[in-house]
Order: structure tokens, then sequence, then C-alpha cells
């Protein structure tokens, strides 16, 4: 028998108890149906984390703060009653020594790997005053010359500017200007509260105007006026921060640059890390979720197992015809076996196609409600190669689940076969 010919029969085969095989791939599809919706959605979180972040993976910039920050423990947590220890036992003044000092930045210049280290300013903005005056909120962070944001308009600030401001392009509104475009050279009227507690203004000019993104602020101001400002805010003029943004020189390998900051009492992660961990984190779900569709693929092949039983007992006098005629033991096994990767492969279809259906659906629903305003992601996202892998799985699945009924059809006695009833 010819390969076309035993795939046609074996789908032939299938609409001989059709209420058994439809019951049988109904199984199969449920089963297909919430894998397909588990690995789209981690794939599409994988994608959205990829959009943001991929582009800052081979940045050379790293978040460093000292190590006694991580060792930092206060009175949280479920921890038994411990006996204070003046010697060991933290203090109430124990986290203050995770600021970054002056002796700190002196330490971190000397670690060997460090180009060039960045303070983080924080300065802290009551609201932007627009020009019809409206206040908006001004979340803001400093420009980091190693991480510049990817700009629509206008220019880049440099290490030398001051006075200026880049503005995400959602944020035209703060400026009064219609579009991106004409924000460039209008000037951001921003209002903070100083250490006194004096209303005080800052009136920074637009230069660029770059795409939002999810780890860069909606304001991002020079450093020069980032200091004025958070010094400003700070008690005797002196910010205080527990991290410092520090660029590698290129010639010192990633691990060893780490080993010294860790030797120098320091800790570093760069973007790398960021979007390593995150993803390995989502990868994490992705597994655990995809275990309970196991539960339902699971049922299915006992389902296919079942059905197959089954159909060799209804046909053991056509298999003793079949031998009889000269057909041999593996064309038998062939036939059952095929029938049961087709049970596969048509309920991972279906299921397949489901899950588009519900894709499309659940996007539209997640991009009006709880996403609305998120752009770029994706909540589900289940790719043309993601089904095909898919299916092919399910099919394999369940021509594995075949192999034990085929067998028994492939050993029936021809002549005992011709006898049963």
């Amino acid at each position: 028998m010819k390969t076309l010919d035993i795939f046609t029969t074996s789908n032939q085969n299938l609409r001989r108890s059709k209420l058994r095989t439809f019951l049988t791939l109904l199984a199969i599809a449920i089963g297909t149906f919430t894998l397909a919706l588990s690995l789209g959605l981690g794939q599409g979180l994988k994608n959205y984390i990829s959009l943001q972040l991929g582009q800052y993976k081979n940045v050379n910039l790293y978040q460093v703060e000292k190590t006694t920050l991580n060792d930092f423990s206060g009175g949280i947590g479920n921890k038994d009653p411990q006996t204070y220890n003046p010697n060991t036992s933290a203090s109430s003044a124990s986290y203050l020594n995770n600021f970054i000092t002056s002796a700190d930045l002196t330490s971190l210049g000397q670690v060997n790997g460090v180009n060039n280290v960045e303070i983080p300013y924080q300065a802290t903005f009551l609201y932007a005053l627009s020009p019809n005056g409206t206040k908006y909120l001004a979340s803001n962070s400093v420009f980091l010359p190693e991480n510049p944001p990817t700009l629509t308009y206008g220019n880049q600030l440099t290490s030398v500017d001051q006075g200026e401001v880049l503005l995400s392009q959602k944020f035209a509104p703060l400026v009064g200007a219609s579009d991106s475009k004409s924000s460039i050279g209008k000037v951001l009227d921003l209002f903070y509260k100083d250490y006194s507690g004096q209303i005080k203004e800052v009136k920074l000019t637009v230069k660029g105007v770059y795409q939002p993104s999810l780890i860069q602020s909606p304001i991002i101001i020079d450093k020069f006026d980032a200091k004025n400002v958070a010094e400003s805010q700070s008690l005797n003029n002196t910010p205080q921060s527990n991290i410092v943004f520090v660029s590698r020189n290129l010639n010192v390998p990633d691990a060893t640059f780490k080993t010294n900051l860790k030797n120098a009492k320091f800790t570093g992660k760069s973007f790398a890390d960021v979007n390593n961990t995150l993803n390995s984190i989502i990868t994490g779900v992705q597994i655990s979720l995809a275990a309970f569709s196991g539960v339902a693929i699971l049922a299915s092949v006992v389902g296919v197992i079942n059905t197959l039983f089954m159909s060799v007992l209804e046909r053991t006098r056509e298999i003793g015809l079949f031998r009889a005629l000269g057909s041999k033991k593996k064309t038998i096994f062939a036939l059952f076996s095929v029938e049961a990767m087709l049970l596969g492969f048509w309920g991972g279809l279906s299921g397949i196609a489901l899950s588009l259906l519900a894709e499309q659906a659940i996007n539209a629903i997640a991009a009006k409600t709880f996403l609305k305003g998120i752009e770029g992601i994706k909540l589900l996202n289940i790719s043309p190669l993601l089904s095909v892998e898919i299916i092919l799985i399910i099919a394999a699945i369940t021509f594995i689940a075949g192999l034990i009924p085929a067998i028994k059809a492939s050993r029936v006695d021809p002549i005992e076969s011709l006898r049963y009833e």
C-alpha cells in the first residue's frame, strides 16, 4: 500500500464513528487551545520586553550600588525575634550607610574597567505648567550620554548642554504644541519646591522629541539643571543617592568588571542583565502555564488510545481480511499509527484556529481596557511558526500514543480475526 493510500484510508477511517472521533478531536483541540494561549502570552510579553529593552542590551552602562545595600535588613518579614548585639545588629541609621558618598565615588573611579561615572541627580518637580494653564505631572530623569533615547525630531542633549530638555512625543501638550515636530524650540515651564519649602520655577527649551520607552521617563533634563534642582531640594545642598551609573572599558570583560566591582564592595547590573532576568521570569511563567495545559493534553492522549483500541476491536474482521489478501503487519501498523497522528493533526489544527480567534478578541479587549495607553504591547502573540510547532508536537504525541493500539492491530491473527464476531 502506497504512503498516500495509507493517509487517505486512515483519514476515511476517522469518519466511521463520527461522534467518538469528534469528542476525541474536541479534547485535543482544548489542550492545544490552552497550550497556544499560554505560550502566546509569554511570547507577547517577551516581544514587548525585547521591543523596549532590546535596543539597550548592548548599551555600555551599569547601575552600580554599594554591596551593603543588598545586605540591609529591617524589621519586615516573618523571622523569629532576634537578640540585640551592638556589634552586629543594624541600627536605625544603617540605611544611611548605603548612600554613595564622595569617598565612594573616588573609590569607584579607581576600579579597573571603570570609564566614567554618572550621578543620576533626581530632581522632583511639582508639575509642568502648559501655556493654557493646565498643570501636568512631570516625571523626569537625567540625561545619560551612554543611553540616549531614540529621537523622532530635534537633536540629542550633550554633556555640556544646560537649560535644554528632551521630551517624550506624547508630552507635546506640556509645551502647547500640537505635534512632536512643533515641540522643538518650545519652552517647558517646570515648578518645584526647594528644601525650605519655597516654590521655584525653571524654564527649559525642548531640544529633541523621542519615542516613549518602558525604561525612560517622559522628561529627560540635562545633568546641570538636574543637579541644581536636586541640590536646592537637599539638606546642605548635598543630594544623596543609592545608585550611580558607570560605563565599562570595553577592554575589560563583563565578568571581570563585575568581579572588580565586587572586590571594591560594589555591585553592578547592566541592561542586558535586566533583560535576561525579565525573560527568565516570563519563561518560568510560560513553563508553569504550559504544564497546566499538559494536563488537558494528557487527557486527550488517553482519549486517543481508547478511540484506537475501540477501533481495533470493531475492525478485527477487516484487519483479518487485509492480512488474508496479503497485507503485511507493517501496513496494518502504519494504518493505525497514521490514524492516531491524524487525530492529533486535525485536533491541533482546530485548537490553533480557535486560539487565533481568541488572540484577536483578547488583544482587542486588552488594548481598550487594562492595556490602554501602553504602546507596542501585544498581550498574546501566537506566531505562524509557533502554531506549526504546536500542531507538529501534538501530532507527534498522538502518534506515540497510538503505537500500542497499532502494534496490537498488526499482531492480530488473520485466521482468528476472520472468525471474530
